[in-house]
This record gives structure tokens, C-alpha cells and sequence, in this order.
């Protein structure tokens, strides 16, 4: 917050009883008074205007670009053989078992007033055919039978990843604007045909946004 003060300007001469003129003009009528009280009110005024906007400025978010890395807190959907696991670097792998894979799910603690603007995620990839989706969504809260509304998503099945992967998507300009009165957020891993665990993995997503 940028620092505020106000200095007062208004320093009257006082009057004497039986001695001074009460005169509209002059350097010490009332006109000159009532003139500098007012000058001293309009900064007054101006000082309070400057306070307002500085509270109503979103605590917490400042200007500019600013990276969100969240610890990964995956929870596997129940199926049967089905799920992701954390090695001993916190990265989380999909299930070989069967080539299962399955999905798993992080809920994200967005802060309100902020637009998102890319989504990153970065781990292994052990190549086809296995398959790989790393997806940022949003569900209204009033609506669990809602369809998720996808803000980006890194896949096999649209891009080409290395191995390991880095890759970094825009939000979709829609669905950019946090909104947490309105929506839950998440991040949605899905793999299938996983032959070997180790080889495939995410270990990082990151969010990059705006003060809205």
C-alpha cells in the first residue's frame, strides 16, 4: 500500500475580543477562513478515497505474473486394480497391475480474483502405447451432476511428449477467472496400458496467473 498522509493547513489568527474586526475580507475575514478550512477538507477527502481503494484491493494477490506450484495430494478413483502411488521423491505413478493405470484426482484451494493463464505439468512418460492425461477442471458447486467444464489438459492423445515431459498449455480464456463461490477446482491424472510403473509418472503441475 502505497503510504498516506494528511497535513492539515488551516492555522487561524485568533480574534480578540473588543479589538478585532469581523470582516468577510481580508487576510483575516472569514472568507480567507472558511476558504483554507475547505482546502483542508478536500485533502482530507482525498486521503479517505485513496484508503477506500486500498481496501477494496483483493488481499493476498498482487499485480503481475505470479506461479502457483501445489503439492501433489492425488487420490485414486475405486476401481479394481486400479490407482496412482508416490515414489520416495513425491512423484505419483500410475498402476501397472494388468496394464490398469486408472485415474486419480487433486482438489486445488484456489484464491478468488485471479486469472489463470497456463497450466503445466511435468514427469516421465514411457511412451506408447501407453496413454497419459493430466487435466485442470472446474465443477460448479450447485451442481454435481454438472459436466466439468476443462480449463486445459496435457494428453497423448493431443500432444507429443518426451520423455521425460515438460509441457505447458494456455487456460482456456472462458473458464479463466477464479471463481471459488462458484466452482471446485481439480486435477484430473488418467493413464491406461501402463506396462511399467517406474517409467511413467507426474511429478509437477504448476499454475501460472493474474490479479484479476
Amino acid at each position: 500500500m502505497t503510504d498516506l498522509g494528511y497535513t492539515p493547513t488551516f492555522e487561524p489568527t485568533d480574534w480578540i475580543d473588543n479589538v478585532s474586526r469581523i470582516t468577510a475580507d481580508g487576510p483575516n475575514g472569514f472568507n480567507v477562513r472558511f476558504d483554507a478550512i475547505g482546502s483542508d477538507l478536500h485533502q482530507a477527502a482525498a486521503v479517505v478515497t485513496q484508503i477506500d481503494a486500498a481496501l477494496a484491493q483483493p488481499v493476498g494477490v498482487t499485480t503481475g505474473r505470479q506461479l502457483f506450484t501445489p503439492g501433489l495430494d492425488l487420490v485414486s478413483a475405486p476401481a479394481p486394480d486400479e490407482g496412482w502411488f508416490y515414489d520416495e521423491t513425491g512423484a505419483a505413478h500410475p498402476s501397472s497391475r494388468d496394464g490398469a493405470g486408472g485415474t486419480a484426482v487433486m482438489g486445488l484451494s484456489l484464491p478468488a480474483n485471479i486469472r489463470l493463464v497456463s497450466f503445466r505439468a511435468i514427469g516421465l512418460y514411457a511412451g506408447a502405447p501407453a496413454t497419459l492425461s493430466i487435466a485442470l477442471i472446474r465443477t460448479p458447486l450447485g451442481d454435481a451432476s454438472a459436466t466439468p467444464g476443462k480449463l486445459a489438459e496435457i494428453s497423448t492423445a493431443t500432444s507429443t511428449l518426451t520423455n521425460p515431459y515438460d509441457v505447458t498449455l494456455p487456460i482456456d480464456a472462458t473458464l479463466a477467472a477464479v471463481d471459488p463461490e462458484t466452482y471446485r477446482y481439480c486435477v484430473v491424472a488418467a493413464a491406461g496400458f501402463i506396462q511399467d510403473s517406474a517409467a511413467t509418472s507426474l511429478a509437477t503441475v504448476q499454475l501460472a496467473y493474474t490479479a484479476s
